[in-house]
């Protein structure tokens, strides 16, 4: 396997990991939320499934660090990717694209000779 598709199989294996992160804080957030709602649709005692709810508040907080230390290997990732692959190739994502930031793109151009 060359240096570039063993960095890539690396970055695809990191997006997955980030979206089942995301995947993870969705569906903790929507037991929540449907443990409250149901509790007071049907005007059911708060003391009802509180440690159910509790414990799964507790999983959100995991969700939402194990989130944020994938983005921080993110990061690491991206700060090591040169001494891999050089510093003029960079690899993609699953094409969901990058969030705008306010900070403009540029690209390093070589005159042609």
């Amino acid at each position: 396997m060359q240096r570039l598709e063993i960095a890539q199989t690396i970055a695809n294996a990191l997006f997955r990991a980030e979206d089942q992160a995301d995947q993870g804080l969705m569906a903790a957030s929507a037991l929540v939320s449907l443990m409250a709602e149901t509790r007071l649709d049907h005007r059911l005692s708060a003391v009802l499934a509180a440690q159910a709810v509790s414990e799964t508040t507790e999983a959100i907080r995991a969700f939402g660090e194990a989130r944020a230390r994938l983005v921080a290997a993110h990061a690491a990732l991206e700060q090591a990717a040169p001494a891999l692959i050089g510093r003029d190739t960079r690899l993609m994502g699953p094409l969901t694209g990058k969030p705008e930031t306010d900070q403009p793109r540029t690209a390093r151009l070589r005159a042609a000779a």
